[in-house]
């Protein structure tokens, strides 16, 4: 399916009011680095100084691939974006050349500080910018700060749970990346592009204080492979599960999905893509009142009827196969699983990445 046409008009006053920064002022204020926007109006209530900028490309998704050209990398990315979650092309390459650039801005702060926390949305992109600024860490300071709990929440979910004060408490505990983050950060930068997984696999094996979250980040991105029990990835088996418990539309079922992870790192627009490959082929493992459950948006799918169909009771069972029933052709970081036989797959009984060769 080829993107949406781009129906937006990028006006100069569009574009000047989406990607302006400060005027750099002396003394130059903070640079805020966040991997969406929660937080960014959070932090100038806080009475935080400085620009915020939100960089938000979904890494942990996709293709990904180390091109020689900076600029094939953000296409291929802008185009991948644009098809899944039906997004002008034209609008989607905009924002993610303007983030990369305003990124590069960093050494025009005195201070640029990235806002993050320790699921799998957020980790992947920290490796990623990590391993953009570690060019720049001679001439720019650059300080993190990324946590996993706050005290007083119960369930920690992400930093935009934080009210403006509490924010503002983290500030003071930042710590500069030291020149082991970045090399960290480029390694396994590099293992997300790689066309073989076994680097990633080693790196989620590995522990160390340098980035706490990564590893356990790794592992459950690696938990996307097709399962050897059923060839559903964990999103997926937590989907169909949903419906099985009594889920009666996509919305109810990502609420029941959520509460499952560790640490929730998907939108709902990001769940919706997954129920829209289940629920298509000669054999979908899910059905609605909507004979075309893969045609909707999310303003109309999220609410509407979705029920289990045979094949993903079969699926559940383990009576079935996905990748038999419905053919492979995805992108994981830079490993591209196609056929009905995938070369690599999860096996959740062990927690472990599996190799099946050809015969």
């Amino acid at each position: 399916m080829l993107p949406l046409p781009d129906t937006t008009t990028a006006t100069r006053r569009n574009i000047v009011r989406k990607y302006k920064l400060s005027e750099f002022p002396d003394p130059r204020p903070f640079l805020h680095i966040r991997c969406g926007d929660d937080i960014l109006d959070s932090l100038v209530e806080a009475g935080i100084p400085g620009d915020g900028i939100r960089w938000a490309d979904v890494l942990c998704e996709g293709p990904l691939h180390l091109h020689g050209d900076e600029k094939h990398r953000q296409k291929e990315r802008a185009a991948y974006i644009a098809t899944r979650y039906r997004i002008p092309l034209a609008e989607t390459y905009r924002e993610i050349l303007g983030a990369d650039w305003r990124v590069d801005q960093c050494v025009r702060y005195d201070e640029t500080v990235l806002w993050f926390e320790a699921d799998l949305f957020d980790q992947v992109i920290l490796v990623y910018l990590l391993a953009r600024l570690s060019r720049f860490a001679g001439e720019a300071k650059i300080s993190l700060i990324c946590i996993g709990s706050f005290p007083g929440v119960r369930r920690f979910v992400g930093l935009g749970q934080l009210t403006p004060a509490q924010l503002a408490t983290l500030l003071p505990a930042r710590r500069p990346v030291t020149p082991k983050q970045f090399e960290l950060a480029r390694q396994a930068w590099a293992a997300f592009n790689a066309p073989d997984p076994r680097a990633l696999v080693r790196l989620s094996e590995r522990r160390s204080g340098l980035l706490p979250f990564l590893p356990s980040a790794i592992r459950r991105y690696l938990a996307e492979y097709p399962s050897t029990r059923n060839g559903l990835s964990l999103t997926e088996q937590y989907a169909l599960e949903a419906f099985a418990a009594g889920a009666a539309t996509p919305i109810e079922a990502f609420v029941r999905a959520q509460r499952r992870e560790t640490r929730p790192f998907q939108g709902d627009s990001m769940f919706y893509a997954r129920l829209r490959g289940l629920a298509v082929g000669e054999e979908p493992a899910l059905a609605g009142d909507h004979p075309r459950l893969d045609r909707l948006p999310d303003s109309e799918l999220r609410r509407c009827p979705v029920r289990l169909t045979e094949t993903g009771r079969r699926l559940l069972a383990g009576e079935a196969d996905w990748c038999r029933i419905a053919g492979l052709g995805r992108w994981i970081g830079g490993v591209h699983l196609r056929g009905s036989s995938p070369r690599w797959r999860w096996d959740p009984a062990r927690g472990r990445l599996v190799e099946r060769r050809p015969k």
